[in-house]
């Protein structure tokens, strides 16, 4: 199995997800940092790889903007969860030829991207 977020197929090379807590630090004139806790973000995933093809740029960039849509993050070890695209960093490689993705030309361009998801719970 391929990863694919949504219909789209990348090329995984790097990933990592994390949790933050939401936390004020006050600090009074009279002591020391008093901490106040509002709860937690859900976690999120950072993946770094490549897309081929423009087509399949367009559509992970249009997942942005998909409104309140969720998508299906699938890994070779299965379904991951649902994840809002929260953001996409693209930037253009260099290649001569393409061999990553023997259904499109061999000069198709090859994107090297970075994606923030957050969970969908």
């Amino acid at each position: 199995m391929n990863w694919q977020l949504g219909a789209t197929r990348i090329f995984v090379q790097d990933i990592s997800d994390g949790v933050k807590a939401i936390i004020a630090k006050l600090q009074p004139l009279a002591g020391g940092t008093v901490y106040q806790t509002f709860g937690y973000e859900t976690s999120g995933i950072k993946l770094g790889g490549l897309i081929v093809g423009s087509g399949d740029m367009i559509h992970l960039k249009s997942l942005t903007t998909s409104g309140n849509a969720s998508f299906e993050l699938d890994s070779p070890e299965g379904d991951l969860g649902d994840f809002f695209v929260e953001s996409v960093t693209a930037k253009r490689e260099k290649t001569i030829s393409q061999t990553l993705r023997p259904d499109l030309d061999c000069d198709a361009p090859v994107y090297a991207v970075d994606i923030d998801l957050l969970e969908d719970v």
